[in-house]
């Protein structure tokens, strides 16, 4: 089947809806025309042949009269050449009436029976005419056998004009058993009764029947009752299939066969029986009377009846045309409306669709169809609107997790922008703590001239030993400032590392957004493709989103590594200032040490130069240990300044993949859902 109708789809495929029904009604035109035209063409030509009929029957009607007059004057002709004399004004007459018969013939075919082409043989009948009407020949049986020879060509005329006319042919069984009656049985007929009466009007004018008379009468009795047989034959069928005419044929037939039965008496007894007591003229009437009595119920009965029905079939042809062509006309009238009807439901369908894509392509996705038809296209209107459904349930979801990246990437930021503060004041502290270490070193070495001019200035020492229990107690209250920075910094380093844990588990959360992100634009894109045409939009913004979803995936490696690189510095950092805290605390003892010795020498003026040579000592290392200490706040301040480095990177990355979150949000933000 697919094979079969392969062209057609291929071509009207190539084609608007405009060109492919004008295409179909063209075609639908063309054909409905092409058998209007044959259905005229039939019908004009039944029209044509009942008009043809209706004409045969004038000229039918003008012949069989001429043949009337000729076979009366056979008779009459014969009786005058048989010997009675007293027929002769009578035969002049017919005569004349022959003359009549025949202009009325040539009336008839030089008017309705002009296209019968019947010209040749009537005229040929007319030669034969002009001879007979002068008396010639004047010999009883060759005038006879003339007569009978014109009457044979009259009747073979009738034949033609049946055939020329059509009337051989009508279709219907009424009109055509009325027809050939009037062209065979009724013209036969007529005949057998003319040749009966002039041969019996001759044989009663001679009043000797020979035996050549007698087998030519009998045999004519014998031929006129098979005529009349077959006549009532076509009353009785003509009858059957039209009741209607059944009345007046039956009392035509009645009247015909009284007539035919009273000329045939008549016949058998004075001719055959040869009784001989009638007269020429009487037997004449009779036979006339039989002649005339066929004669006039064709007239009033026969024609009549056969031209009304063919006048009533022409006005059925005439309306069945009229009719025929008010319902092709109609119909395709119709067909036309419905096919410009069917033309604007699609169109408005497929415009319905064109509105909803057209809406979806402009990021709304909350619009469906309302599809105002019921047909194969309402299939594509449902799909499309569950393709909208499913569509929009996708963009909010990528809508939600924009948002959540979105939010992510804040706090992210946030939690990067406290670090970098945490950062920046844990340089600060390091920084502090590397000045209050160089003075305290400072102070070591300016306590160490002074315990060395202390065992020249034994007199001061009291003063200096007070002096040095009061910078040893400064010592220890620095020391344990710089002990309480330190952890300060351990516990800032603390934080950094678990914000840097934060940030790792926010940036994998991030890919996960990224890599469902990346798996919703490859599902939309296969939505879209499924789409076809209309999904084309869409296909372009799923693969928009899931590059997107790429670079957020790209950015968030990043980012884990950069988080990673903090986490290793941090986890440095902190066992830096764990072994920076535990110096401290060995200064803050080694303080402690000193104030102690500070408090002997307070106590015992008389160790002052063991004690200063021991405070000498202790101060050296002291100084030592300060150096340490300094070098190792150095360090700190260094790795600090790292850190800080790095978490502004981290923050800088936090903003672009904040960025990057809104500018997702607002690639999605822009369909309507």
């Amino acid at each position: 089947m697919r094979v079969l109708f392969a062209p057609a789809v291929r071509l009207l495929n190539q084609l608007r809806y405009t060109t492919k029904f004008l295409l179909i009604g063209g075609t639908a035109a063309v054909a409905s025309m092409f058998l209007l035209f044959q259905l005229y063409s039939q019908i004009q030509v039944s029209r044509d042949m009942t008009a043809q009929e209706q004409s045969g029957l004038v000229v039918l009607d003008a012949t069989i009269k001429a043949l009337t007059k000729m076979q009366q004057h056979r008779g009459t002709t014969s009786g005058l050449l048989g010997g009675d004399t007293s027929l002769a004004p009578k035969v002049a007459a017919l005569a004349q009436e022959v003359e009549q018969a025949v202009a009325g013939v040539d009336a008839a075919l030089s008017g309705p029976g002009a296209d019968f082409d019947l010209a040749g043989p009537w005229g040929e009948i007319k030669n034969r005419w002009a001879p007979l009407k002068g008396g010639t020949p004047n010999e009883r049986g060759g005038n006879f056998k003339a007569h009978t020879q014109m009457i044979e060509n009259m009747l073979t005329l009738i034949g033609d004009i049946g055939s020329q006319s059509r009337l051989s042919f009508d279709p219907d069984a009424d009109a055509a058993n009325l027809i050939g009656a009037l062209l065979t049985a009724v013209p036969e007929m007529s005949e057998r009764l003319g040749r009966l009466r002039g041969m019996g009007t001759g044989i009663i004018a001679r009043g000797v029947l020979t035996l050549d008379d007698e087998k030519s009468i009998v045999r004519q009795l014998g031929q006129l009752e098979v005529t009349k047989d077959a006549l009532m034959d076509r009353f009785r069928r003509a009858a059957r299939h039209n009741p209607s005419l059944e009345a007046a044929l039956k009392q035509a037939g009645e009247d015909i066969t009284a007539a035919h039965k009273n000329l045939r008496d008549v016949t058998q007894a004075q001719i055959v029986d040869q009784k001989f007591d009638i007269k020429p003229e009487a037997f004449f009437a009779v036979g006339t009377k039989a002649i005339s009595s066929l004669i006039g119920h064709s007239d009033s009965t026969l024609f009549p009846s056969a031209d009304a029905l063919l006048k009533v079939r022409a006005d059925q042809l005439t309306r069945l045309l009229v009719i025929e062509l008010l319902v092709s006309v109609t119909t395709i009238l119709i067909a036309g409306y419905l096919l410009v009807g069917m033309y604007l439901s699609i169109v408005g369908s497929v415009r319905e669709l064109t509105a909803g894509t057209t809406q979806m392509a402009q990021g709304d996705y909350t619009t469906r169809v309302d599809f105002s038809a019921r047909d194969e296209l309402s299939d594509v209107a449902h799909q499309f609107n569950g393709m909208a459904e499913r569509l929009a349930a996708i963009i909010a979801q990528v809508k939600r997790s924009a948002e959540d990246l979105r939010a992510a990437a804040g706090e992210m930021a946030t939690g990067s922008g406290q670090v970098a503060e945490g950062s920046e004041r844990q340089s600060e502290a390091a920084a502090s703590m590397a000045a209050a270490v160089e003075e305290m070193t400072v102070s070591i070495d300016e306590i160490n001239r002074h315990a060395q001019a202390a065992s020249t200035q034994s007199a001061d020492s009291g003063r200096l030993s007070k002096e040095g229990g009061d910078v040893v107690r400064q010592s220890v209250t620095e020391m344990e400032r710089i002990a309480e920075s330190v952890h300060e910094v351990a516990s800032v380093i603390r934080d950094l590392g678990d914000q840097s844990g934060k940030i790792s588990t926010i940036v994998n959360v991030i890919r996960e957004i990224a890599e469902q992100t990346n798996l919703l634009a490859l599902n939309a894109a296969i939505e879209a493709a499924r789409a076809g045409e209309t999904g084309r939009g869409f296909a372009v913004v799923a693969d928009e989103v899931r590059k997107l979803a790429e670079r957020t995936a790209k950015a968030t490696g990043e980012i884990t590594g950069m988080v990673e690189a903090i986490q290793s510095g941090t986890q440095k950092a902190v066992g830096t200032m764990e072994s920076g805290v535990e110096r401290v605390q060995e200064g803050v003892v080694l303080t402690k040490r000193a104030g102690e010795s500070m408090e002997q020498i307070n106590a015992g003026a008389a160790n002052v130069v063991v004690s200063v040579e021991d405070i000498s000592a202790a101060l050296r290392e002291q100084s030592a240990a300060s150096t340490d200490i300094a070098r190792n706040v150095e360090a700190i301040a260094q790795m600090s300044e790292q850190n800080s480095a790095a978490v502004r990177d981290t923050a800088r990355t936090a903003e672009r993949l904040e960025g990057l979150a809104r500018s997702l949000s607002d690639e999605v933000a822009r369909f309507k859902v």
